[in-house]
């Protein structure tokens, strides 16, 4: 991240390379029809990094508070600003629960998945007819995906390998790297049941 490009828009900074223009895209979204919730954002987020992330589009750091998003969602030809800003508004709902003291237990993610998809919804309900972001939230929160440590931990090993490969680190090196993780994972698991 040092070495990428910044900008700073409204004291949000946002940091990357690619995709970035649809960042700007999607904030100009949220300003212009949901005032509001932009202003809080400006609050909860400090920034925007452009990644690359193996198991999801987009994910909360609380630690830099940052919203991460990945960079292949961003450059993908499908990827509009209008379901960009609908991805922040996700995040940000994430960074506005931590600051209410709600955290991301494996008891209550579930839960506060829920609560960002809806908000996800009601900001989609703000955009013009036409746009397929509702349509896509709501597709997402009839088909909410196992949030347990598990799970997750299984769908971030899964997307791992494609992740590296588009960092061009080398077969032989990700071949490697996957069979160490996996081998974690099946122990730190096995331990749990143990447990």
């Amino acid at each position: 991240m040092k070495f990428s490009a910044s900008q700073t828009i409204d004291g949000l900074v946002i940091v990357g390379d690619k995709g970035t223009d649809k960042i700007v895209g999607a904030l100009d979204v949220i300003r212009e029809f949901d005032p509001v919730r932009y202003k809080r954002l400006l609050r909860d987020v400090r920034q925007v990094l452009v990644t690359v992330l193996p198991a999801s589009v987009a994910q909360w750091a609380e630690t830099s508070q940052a919203c991460e998003l990945d960079e292949r969602y961003l450059v993908s030809e499908t990827t509009t600003p209008e379901r960009v800003a609908s991805t922040i508004v996700h995040e940000a709902t994430h960074a506005r629960l931590m600051r209410c003291g709600i955290g991301y237990e494996e008891k209550l993610r579930d839960r506060v998945e829920r609560v960002c998809l809806r908000r996800e919804i009601a900001f989609a309900a703000r955009l013009p007819a036409g746009t397929d972001t509702a349509r896509r939230v709501e597709a997402t929160f009839q088909a909410m995906p196992d949030f347990s440590d598990r799970a997750m931990s299984e769908r971030y090993l899964d997307g791992l390998r494609d992740a590296l490969l588009y960092l061009n680190m080398p077969a032989w090196l990700v071949g490697l790297t996957l069979s160490y993780r996996r081998w974690r994972h099946r122990r730190r698991f096995a331990r749990h049941q143990a447990a």
